[in-house]
């Protein structure tokens, strides 16, 4: 990013006198192409450029056009008349991020409680009628996934629907609107294909996964939590986007997540966290013996008459246990990621109460399951449940024979 130099002997209350720049207008392809410039990277500088703007600093261009956006001769991106700047307050960037997320995770419920945030209804507003017409609004638009989307369809769709109830679109919300539809008609005469909040999703999932402000904390809990459930597929989500960033710190979210797991505040995901190992842990101990158990019968020429199906195809502990390898696997392929590092936070951890506290609930929750089971099994063994009246048990097959000796 290039930004023209201020001549301050020059400028005054009604004039802002800034170094000419020469380049080339982003639209004008073939004259970027001959210097070799890729236009479509300036693009997404310009997302990213734009995003840091609104959301972090408060402060934006927004005026974006053709005119306005140059390819410098060294392939930078410089930005021409600050004529029309406006800011976004804190809590309103924090709601546009929150509203980011609930649309794409398709939470309208939650995106209708944004716009009132946002201020674009009352806090008395009835939006029982609202939610509908926004998931047939955004359901429509967003079609397979966020990559699909098309900001200025979605605008002109939500524009109408604005009409229909009592939404007031504050001012700076028009700007920032401004902004980005014509932040994407330059993008899209530059890749047919470009989407803005595709290239910027990314980015707010990386600031929901790093940022310590309170809101963004209790919006990440909401986002990953339901009804007492952990959603693994949207932590799923949220670190495959985020490590598409390019300033995206993995050693941050993990030290970020271990230090609120351990606070106060995180005792209510040490309690669903807890829950989840135990399910994880007891899933995965049954299949081994069961896997095991097998073996051994094959090995000693026995053939198993009945075998045991641990969990139905696609059960919830699959699916569960398959999140969580993925999981694994995007930290670990995730730039910047230190194993070594990882494993040297692991003694500090285990000496810590909150820890300590989760083993024991966890080793309590496993004891108890397998007492549990063992009772049922022995309580339905077929020398209990198929009894004579008599006190005599009729004859039962043993669940593994050996082979009949011819």
């Amino acid at each position: 990013i290039y930004v023209p130099k201020i001549y301050w002997q020059y400028t005054g209350r009604r004039v802002l006198t800034m170094e000419w720049i020469t380049g080339t207008k982003l639209t004008n392809l073939e004259a970027i192409k001959a210097k070799n410039i890729d236009a479509k990277y300036l693009i997404e500088v310009g997302v990213q450029c734009s995003l840091r703007q609104l959301l972090e600093h408060g402060f934006f261009h927004a005026d974006p056009h053709p005119g306005n956006l140059l390819a410098s001769p060294e392939g930078k991106l410089v930005y021409l008349d600050f004529g029309m700047m406006s800011e976004v307050k804190p809590y309103q960037r924090y709601g546009l991020l929150e509203a980011v997320v609930h649309l794409v995770n398709r939470d309208f419920e939650a995106l209708a409680q944004d716009y009132i945030k946002l201020e674009f209804l009352t806090p008395d507003t009835d939006v029982t009628p609202i939610i509908p017409a926004l998931a047939g609004v955004f359901n429509n638009a967003l079609g397979a996934s966020v990559a699909e989307l098309n900001f200025k369809s979605i605008t002109d769709q939500l524009s109408a629907l604005m009409y229909e109830y009592p939404f007031t679109v504050p001012a700076y919300y028009a700007l920032i609107i401004r902004s980005l539809v014509t932040l994407e008609g330059i993008a899209i005469n530059v890749e047919p294909n470009f989407k803005v909040l595709s290239k910027a999703y990314p980015y707010v999932a990386k600031r929901l996964l790093t940022d310590p402000a309170p809101e963004l904390r209790t919006s990440l809990k909401d986002l990953l939590f339901k009804d007492g459930d952990f959603r693994w597929n949207r932590l799923e989500n949220l670190l495959r986007n985020a490590s598409n960033s390019d300033d995206y710190d993995i050693s941050k979210v993990l030290d970020q997540a271990l230090d609120f797991l351990l606070s106060e505040r995180g005792d209510f995901i040490r309690v669903r966290l807890v829950e989840e190992l135990i399910n994880s842990l007891d899933l995965a101990s049954r299949n081994t013996f069961s896997n095991v158990r097998n073996r051994v019968g094959e090995l000693l020429g026995m053939k198993e008459q009945k075998p045991t199906r641990i969990t139905s195809t696609n059960s919830p502990e699959e699916k569960r246990a398959e999140h969580i390898q993925r999981i694994w696997q995007i930290i670990q392929d995730t730039p910047g990621f230190d194993a070594m590092q990882l494993a040297q936070l692991v003694p500090n951890l285990l000496v810590k109460p909150e820890m300590q506290k989760m083993g024991q609930q966890v080793a309590s929750g496993l004891t108890q399951r397998a007492i549990a089971r063992l009772v049922r099994q022995v309580l339905l063994s077929p020398e209990h449940s198929n009894g004579n009246g008599n006190g005599h048990q009729p004859d039962t097959k043993p669940q593994l024979s050996l082979p009949v000796p011819r």
